[in-house]
């Protein structure tokens, strides 16, 4: 039988026989094995290259082997596509592609012939994904959605162009909501930070400096840990940006579908120069043995991000202060600058978005301080030049002390009285009657018509 000359002769060696079929390892054994088809074309040249003559006429092997091409399934061509992809794209982009394949799209469209596809057919596949998509079948985000249809479009384009699929025009498919709420990126208060810059630089280590460089420049994880010491420009204290390092996961890899790449980065303005202090550059002088040496190991072979991130968990908890994501020191980084007035195409630089919508959109959620503080200054812009006098100790009228906690009046009187009745700097009150400091209990405000001192209490207002 043709069907079991061809298993003999080939003997288990699909990836071989592959590209000749237009078809992915996984779809040239289906082939071979009799549950999957080809084209006549296609199983000529496979004859061809194993050397194989035969005197009938095709009509044995199409009966045989059931070789119609409108019959061709989804998945066979996908795996064609998908293996021409992978001398085009990152290998980390084939590993992410090959995972929705497995993980979402073969699922539900592997074994539907390419001739019936439609519109209709990418719709209901939406909605699929949103039900029992993903590798535990409970459904996926709505980002993961879109990517897994445009990863479909694609083959189906790819495959009008040799006959394969309808010739159909694309039309919008609507993608199904998915119930998320938004949680506010989460970054570490002032505080917190301090406090961990504090520790850092009495703990100094190779391991440790990597964490104060996320703080001192929102570089990400891979950056960092990808890192080396020529990279950095001790003169001009600058630190190069031109690489990062990740796991990636390849379920079509038999041999190591899991391993660690070292790559540039993502997009060309993820390769950048950040300056960094002084203090940064002694320290990186200081740990540096050899210019090849990761930073993060002091070593030729660097630390990958998912060890690191271990110490790092470690680390805070010793510290006393609740973990929360490595990403965390770059939201910190980036909010602390904006609260600061730092401009936002600086920062979308420092951090190596390819776009300044990129920042912005990602950094929506600017904290109350960073509110308070903008409406404070809209409000400023309408106020008459005696309204802003600027309150000195020289200042001879009274001030109040109202209660935050009560909202009423405790203490009424001059600057120097109010200064004795707190046990403050009149620099203080004065600075807290300007609005540049902020005190714990009370508002000082100058004095409030109305106000009157009666029975020993201060009434009115």
């Amino acid at each position: 039988m043709i069907a079991t000359l061809l298993r003999n002769k080939i003997d288990g060696h699909y990836k071989e026989i592959a590209t000749i079929l237009k078809t992915s390892e996984w779809g040239a054994k289906e082939i071979i094995e009799g549950s999957g088809t080809t084209s006549l074309e296609n199983l000529q040249r496979l004859f061809d290259y194993l050397g194989i003559n035969f005197v009938e006429t095709s009509r044995q092997v199409k009966y045989e082997l059931s070789t119609g091409l409108n019959n061709k399934i989804f998945k066979n061509y996908a795996g064609y596509w998908l293996e021409k992809k992978k001398y085009e794209i990152r290998e980390s982009t084939f590993a992410n592609y090959s995972n929705l394949f497995i993980n979402n799209i073969l699922p539900c469209l592997g074994n539907i012939p390419c001739d019936e596809f439609s519109n209709q057919i990418l719709q209901q596949f939406a909605y699929w994904c949103k039900e029992k998509g993903g590798k535990e079948g409970k459904g996926i985000s709505e980002h993961y959605i879109r990517d897994a249809i445009l990863l479909v479009k694609a083959v189906i384009r790819d495959g009008q162009d040799e006959g394969i699929f309808p010739d159909f025009s694309f039309k919008q498919i609507k993608i199904p909501k998915t119930l998320q709420i938004e949680a506010q990126k989460k970054v570490y208060t002032e505080k917190e930070y301090k406090k961990i810059i504090d520790y850092i630089l009495k703990n100094i280590s190779s391991k440790s400096v990597g964490i104060l460089i996320g703080i001192f420049t929102g570089m990400r994880i891979g950056e960092i840990c990808a890192l080396q010491f020529k990279d950095i420009d001790f003169d001009e204290k600058i630190i190069n940006v031109n690489k990062t390092i990740q796991r990636i996961y390849n379920p079509l890899d038999e041999l190591e579908p899991s391993k660690i790449i070292i790559t540039p980065g993502k997009t060309k303005n993820s390769i950048r120069q950040i300056p960094i202090t002084n203090e940064i550059i002694e320290i990186l002088k200081s740990l540096k043995i050899d210019n090849d040496y990761y930073v993060l190991s002091n070593k030729k072979k660097p630390i990958e991000p998912r060890t690191y991130r271990k110490f790092y968990n470690k680390f805070m908890k010793e510290l006393g202060i609740e973990p929360i994501k490595f990403h965390a020191l770059r939201h910190t980084f980036a909010s602390i600058n904006i609260e600061n007035g730092t401009d936002v195409k600086t920062i979308s630089d420092i951090l190596g978005h390819s776009d300044v919508s990129i920042t912005l959109k990602t950094y929506t959620h600017i904290s109350q301080k960073a509110k308070e503080s903008a409406i404070q200054k809209f409000n400023d812009m309408f106020k008459t030049k005696e309204e802003k006098i600027n309150f000195t100790s020289k200042y001879k009228g009274n001030v109040c002390c109202i209660n935050k906690k009560t909202g009423k009046l405790d203490f009424l009187g001059t600057i120097k009285d109010v200064c004795t009745y707190l046990s403050e700097k009149s620099r203080y009150v004065c600075d807290v009657i300007n609005g540049i400091q902020d005190d714990k209990s009370y508002e000082i405000v100058p004095k409030i018509e109305g106000i009157t001192f009666k029975d020993g209490k201060y009434v009115g207002g």
